[in-house]
């Protein structure tokens, strides 16, 4: 192996009969060192894109949740959070009784989730964070917190000023014809308005516990789901796993990914299209070390013949202009990616390019899988790219 590294060394800085094999040689690998900086950094962006969407798609989801395999409720008592507080990897946890409401406010009225939650719910979903205006409502009142959409919709105001919303659910069992009042209903002031900027804004609302168990038929200790914080969040399928097995098949232990299976499949589908465009960019880069390593083959042709004549078998020359080959796509893309980390470490902490017309710096994530993945694709690429260059040294080149 050192000897086929030697020469292509000796090859790679020696001077040639052409200049113009020694301009090849450096602009193949400048075109490398282009196409891996340029692999790196759009991987870095669309990790920062989607991680950013992710934090306004995914928001109101919890590291995990447990709901009923299959009733709409399950006791939540204790004695159960002592046993789920007790696995390894759990950091927080809140239980959360929903139901599907009516807000009607004036004229408007609007179909949503209501979301009755504890004081526990904002350490364990950092909802406050897009709190735009207002207060987190209160835990033992009729108070409610809306997306911005909702509010808009419904034309209502902050604290009570223009009298609220009524909170409106079809009473539940059997239900007489005469029975004046089919309904149950629930006089609620607005404390605060939240913004996600996408259909969370018009889908949810949330209320105190006590105002979503005073409109449902739910009795006490029963709840729709519990949502779970996780101490690590590399470590949520570990956490996950326990949980499954301390809880059995009668409960559905599911993590963010799989609360929206439809939003993650197209962000892998994307992802993967991505992958298969820059690896055909490099790929195409790479002909370029091809092409050098033949223009080499035909300039070092007396050298070679020499060696051939002494004893040096074919396989041997070959393994040189492998080995050239792979230093050439080596220095060219170690040299891009050094660039490339360069670039995108200074977006990441000075943040000099922003989105157009506004004051939003492009996001970029540094990612070790994004690294592996670069270093996979280029690697092997390199290897295919150096023998089938090197596979030009056969016999007949000596006859």
């Amino acid at each position: 192996m050192l000897l086929p590294l030697f020469f292509a060394r000796r090859y790679r800085d020696a001077s040639t009969r052409f200049n113009t094999v020694r301009l090849i040689n450096r602009f193949a690998a400048f075109v490398v060192g282009v196409a891996v900086c340029a692999f790196f950094v759009v991987l870095s962006v669309f990790s920062g894109l989607e991680q950013f969407g992710l934090s306004f798609s995914s928001a109101l989801d919890s590291d995990i949740k447990i709901i009923s395999a299959s009733k709409p409720t399950f006791a939540v008592n204790e004695g159960f959070k002592e046993k789920i507080m007790g696995i390894e990897g759990v950091h927080s946890i809140a239980p959360i009784l929903t139901q599907q409401v009516v807000l009607r406010s004036k004229s408007q009225n609007t179909q949503l989730l209501l979301m009755g939650i504890q004081k526990d719910y904002a350490s364990t979903v950092p909802i406050e964070n897009y709190l735009a205006l207002g207060l987190w409502p209160a835990y033992e009142s009729n108070e409610l917190v809306l997306g911005y959409g909702v509010a808009s919709m419904l034309g209502v105001g902050l604290y009570g000023q223009d009298g609220g919303v009524d909170c409106v659910v079809p009473k539940q069992g059997n239900i007489s014809p005469t029975d004046p009042s089919p309904f149950v209903a629930e006089k609620a002031v607005v404390m605060g308005v939240f913004q996600l900027g996408n259909e969370s804004d018009q889908k949810y609302a949330f209320a105190s516990e006590r105002l979503v168990r005073k409109l449902s038929a739910f009795s006490d200790g029963q709840y729709s789901e519990l949502v779970i914080k996780v101490t690590d969040p590399s470590a949520v399928d570990e956490t996950k796993k326990r949980l499954t097995d301390m809880l059995g098949a009668d409960y559905a232990v599911l993590k963010k990914s799989e609360l929206n299976p439809a939003l993650n499949q197209m962000l892998q589908t994307e992802r993967l299209v991505l992958y298969l465009i820059l690896s055909l960019v490099l790929a195409i880069a790479l002909f370029n070390v091809v092409g050098a390593i033949v223009m080499m083959v035909l300039d070092k042709k007396n050298n070679l013949q020499t060696l051939h004549a002494l004893g040096a078998p074919i396989r041997l020359l070959r393994r040189v202009f492998l080995t050239q080959g792979l230093l050439l796509s080596a220095v060219g893309g170690g040299i891009g990616l050094l660039v490339g980390l360069g670039l995108v470490g200074v977006q990441h902490w000075v943040q000099l390019l922003h989105v157009p017309g506004t004051s939003l710096a492009y996001p970029v994530v540094f990612s070790a899988e994004n690294i592996f993945v670069l270093l996979s694709i280029w690697g092997g690429f390199s290897m295919i790219a150096a023998w089938v260059a090197s596979a030009v040294v056969r016999p007949r080149l000596f006859a």
